[in-house]
């Protein structure tokens, strides 16, 4: 696949992020042990997301709701906004039940601008968005503990809403360059 000049190249995936706390790598006196802060981690943040690679952002839908087929249809209107300057928008997805169903297979087929590349199954290293929500939990809740939903959930909007702060870091960690192996 080819980008053409007047088409958008985004990598799609839905992420869940639960509010409680990873404990990661830590450091300190043996003599003491450490104590983390929990949750009950019940409440989580389901964000279905598309990474643009050619401009470092992110167009997101985020809540509570589960992600079903209904929810991708939403999120794909969301885009189809958003990029209507383009003739071509080439969606990179895995291959997960919802963009499968019916109901979004018909509203494609009416929304001939939107193209979803289905990934090789068991390569999530071939989508970005994957790299996207290892980061995203790696500063949102790797050894954070926020005692309140709503503190968590206001953190998740605001590193989501102003991803363009993390620029130098993705010009590395989002890159397109992928190694091909040969068998």
């Amino acid at each position: 696949m080819r980008k053409k000049p007047d088409s958008a190249i985004l990598y799609v995936d839905v992420m869940h992020l639960i509010h409680q706390n990873f404990p990661g790598l830590c450091w300190g006196n043996q003599a003491f042990h450490p104590v983390a802060e929990t949750n009950t981690g019940r409440k989580r943040i389901n964000i279905i997301g598309g990474y643009d690679p050619a401009t470092y952002s992110l167009t997101h839908l985020t809540g509570e709701e589960n992600c079903d087929a209904g929810r991708i249809i939403e999120y794909f209107e969301l885009i189809y906004k958003k990029y209507s300057a383009y003739s071509e928008i080439y969606l990179i997805a895995d291959n997960a039940k919802y963009f499968h169903a019916a109901k979004v297979s018909k509203w494609l087929d009416e929304h001939k601008k939107i193209n979803i590349v289905f990934l090789p199954p068991y390569s999530p290293n071939l989508n970005l968005t994957e790299r996207l929500r290892s980061f995203a939990k790696e500063k949102l809740v790797k050894n954070k503990y926020y005692k309140e939903y709503k503190m968590f959930r206001a953190k998740v909007f605001q590193f989501l809403n102003h991803i363009d702060e993390y620029v130098d870091e993705f010009k590395t960690l989002m890159t397109e360059k992928f190694r091909i192996i040969y068998a």
